[in-house]
């Protein structure tokens, strides 16, 4: 293996490897450690996890972000030798036979030929279903090629894949040319995590393995990277400040997920029926499942406010509440519920304090319950967080039949953590196609809430599954880009400051709004007031149904807390000039010390910018 440390292998000491093998086979290895989609996942079968895009399938809701990326890219493809009609043109005299081969002898089982492809092109060709990321349009994908029967068909081509020639780089083709030959595609997607120094080792003549081992320099324990250490097998949940975030269950937790698993399957079949019949009562093929406890339930509210604000229709929403009183309340906004008692008996009902703690983990096993019981009886999926808004029907962005069919689709989360690799799938919003496969899946998910509560995340574990079922099941998954328009959330709000004011002015293409990436509800609350996606009033904050009813609680409770906790037009609430705001809010203090005003000036509001 080559390091970027040690004195390359000679060519004329007796080493396998000649200089120019050397020279090649180490740009190979530092181009690839530059490429960024994700951190090193797997490997992927092309039949099985490539979606080979027809355009004429794109004509929809969906804007491809990466259309210039892609353009760009695509006018920069030269194939390097052209092609005749025949196919067989004039041998190039400065590329021969006689040539320098690019691989010795040795590793000819497995290496016959080089080619790079544009990046953009090449999961534009081949949807991964991996986000791609635009800051990355002009970097390259290296297509190696096991066989001389997989080079491309024009022989000009095929020999400058083999070839060394001084005078030209490694050809450029099109991802169509450079794959026409491959019966079978290896997709291996990495990145360069805190400009570490990686190597690649490529191992031919092996058994055949779709996963990708990661040995680092570390220490046994906790601690960062150490260059005096041996290289070790290593989880990918090893951050890069040293801290290992995927480890066993505790037998504490190993119990409690025990105890909850046999009442499910104690309960099972009767669960799932009286189920069947609340689903067959909303006549609907496709289903909006969200969860909530009372401590959450603000935003539930809140939810169901904004959405009857704007016309839009909530008859596909069902709620599963973890507790009585979210249940009436959720009835009170006239929406549709399934409660089960003894299997929600262990989610708390108060709110978490921040992301990741007891609380949090405890929640989310509902969500992982919900969208099992749904998504087994049969029904396609709309899952979301109740921290989220609706501008447009959801469903009519998934349902669009010009979508592309993956099983399951994501909202990008846009953090970039190994623990989310290689998907970055936001667990709060995304849609569930039911079939053998997704029904294994989250059948799994849910045999796996014990690393849940280990892990402090049901997005990390659901990520896991999704990258093995992707590889041992075939199962197709679309993560649409973070520079999409159509689903903001978190990463938007924080750091995409023109995205944030064409969302705030209601000329962007969002259908929803998702408050990710905050530490509790206290946060989403102020930022949904401030972004004037508020609809709830203060007397319904912090109270159950019959408190707030008060003497009209005899009457039938079905919609009836609409006309009470809800306003026609946005609370708007100041709380910050650092964040996005419907109107500026210059007197208000920063939230971050080094924060910058989202506003540089008072600017009136556009008549009509309220929606």
């Amino acid at each position: 293996m080559l390091s970027s440390n040690r004195p390359p292998l000679g060519g004329n000491d007796g080493n396998p490897l000649s200089r120019s093998t050397t020279s090649i086979l180490l740009v190979l290895c530092i181009t690839l450690s530059s490429l960024y989609v994700g951190v090193i996942i797997g490997i992927h079968v092309a039949s099985c996890d490539c979606q080979e895009r027809n355009e004429s399938n794109w004509n929809s809701p969906i804007r491809k972000v990466e259309e210039l990326a892609r353009q760009k890219a695509k006018s920069q493809v030269v194939e390097p030798y052209a092609q005749t009609k025949n196919d067989k043109p004039e041998i190039s005299p400065s590329r021969n036979d006689r040539g320098s081969s690019l691989f010795s002898e040795s590793i000819s089982h497995f290496a016959q030929g080089l080619a790079r492809v544009s990046k953009v092109d090449l999961m534009e060709t081949f949807d991964f279903g991996v986000p791609i990321n635009a800051d990355s349009e002009g970097l390259d994908a290296l297509i190696l090629y096991n066989k001389q029967a997989a080079l491309p068909s024009n022989r000009d081509i095929a020999r400058a894949t083999r070839y060394e020639d001084p005078t030209k780089p490694l050809p450029l083709l099109s991802a169509k040319t450079a794959t026409e030959n491959c019966d079978t595609m290896n997709v291996v997607l990495m990145n360069n995590p805190g400009n570490t120094r990686q190597c690649f080792a490529f191992v031919g003549g092996q058994y055949q393995s779709y996963h990708v081992q990661r040995w680092m320099r570390r220490p046994d324990e906790d601690g960062p990277l150490n260059p005096d250490m041996p290289l070790k097998l290593t989880s990918r949940g090893w951050t890069k400040n040293g801290r290992q975030e995927f480890v066993p269950p505790k037998e504490m937790q190993v119990k409690q997920h025990q105890e909850r698993l046999l009442t499910y399957l104690t309960e099972a079949d009767g669960i799932k029926s009286r189920l069947k019949t609340t689903l067959e009562k909303m006549k609907q093929d496709t289903v909006i499942v969200l969860t909530c406890n009372l401590g959450q339930s603000e935003l539930l509210l809140n939810f169901a406010c904004s959405a009857r604000a704007r016309g839009l229709d909530l008859k596909s929403v069902v709620v599963f509440p973890t507790d009585i009183e979210t249940k009436e309340l959720a009835e009170g906004m006239g929406l549709a519920t399934f409660y089960e008692e003894k299997l929600m008996a262990s989610i708390p009902k108060e709110e978490a304090a921040r992301y990741g703690d007891r609380v949090f983990s405890d929640v989310m096993f509902a969500k992982v319950l919900c969208v099992q019981l749904v998504n087994e009886l049969g029904y396609d999926l709309l899952f979301q967080d109740v921290d989220v808004v609706w501008y447009k029907p959801p469903l009519d962005f998934f349902l669009d039949k010009s979508m592309p069919v993956f099983d399951v689709y994501f909202q990008d989360d846009g953090s970039r953590q190994e623990r989310y690799a290689p998907y970055s799938a936001n667990s709060g919003f995304y849609f569930v196609r039911s079939n053998a496969k997704t029904r294994h899946l989250f059948k799994q998910l849910l045999y796996s809430s014990d690393l849940i509560s280990a892990w402090r995340s049901h997005q990390s574990v659901l990520i896991a599954l999704l990258a093995e079922h992707s590889s041992v099941m075939g199962l197709t998954v679309k993560i649409f880009s973070k520079e999409m328009e159509e689903l903001p959330g978190g990463l938007q709000f924080h750091r995409k400051k023109d995205t944030m004011k064409k969302i705030l002015s209601g000329k962007s293409k969002a259908f929803i709004f998702h408050m990710s990436w905050t530490e509790n509800k206290d946060d989403k609350l102020e930022f949904f007031q401030q972004m004037g996606e508020w609809y709830l009033n203060d007397k319904c904050i912090g109270k159950g149904s019959h408190e707030i009813i008060g003497a009209e609680s005899g009457e039938s409770q079905q919609g009836i807390l609409s006309k009470h906790c809800c306003s026609t037009e946005p609370i708007i609430t100041c709380h910050y000039r650092d964040k996005p705001s419907k109107i500026p809010c210059l007197n208000s203090p920063l939230i971050i010390e080094s924060g910058k005003k989202f506003y540089k000036a008072f600017t009136p509001p556009q008549e009509g910018s309220f929606w």
